[in-house]
């Protein structure tokens, strides 16, 4: 939570009371948003973008660590036991979170009264 990654307050979406982070062993993710006043409960993951995913958030972890490190498709089906339809989503998935994270927290180089140099390299 401290990270970012998930909500660290969340407000009932019934009656717009806080909710509560409460350990639930029968959860997948260990804790539930649960509603003091009217009792509604609601996944740890709501507003993050693990909400879609039938995944634990210890596999998601795992996953998103090993396609950031680059670790091969064939390594990571045969470590985590996943499919390569799977990690194809996945991998399309994070790529497109990177990216957006990138374009959100960039800011442009040069400006007014600024020289930008270029230099040419070989890839």
């Amino acid at each position: 939570m401290e990270s970012g990654l998930l909500k660290d307050k969340l407000n009932c979406a019934k009656c717009m009371e806080p909710c509560s982070l409460i350990k639930r062993k029968k959860s997948s993710n260990g804790s539930i948003w649960r509603c003091k006043k009217c009792r509604g409960e609601k996944s740890l993951r709501i507003g993050s973008w693990f909400s879609c995913s039938k995944l634990n958030l210890q596999e998601i972890f795992l996953l998103t660590w090993h396609l950031i490190s680059g670790t091969k498709t064939c390594d990571i089906e045969w470590d985590l036991g996943f499919s390569s339809a799977t990690l194809a989503d996945w991998r399309q998935f994070v790529h497109e979170q990177v990216l957006d994270h990138v374009e959100l927290t960039s800011s442009k180089i040069g400006g007014v009264g600024k020289v930008v140099e270029v230099d040419e390299s070989k890839f």
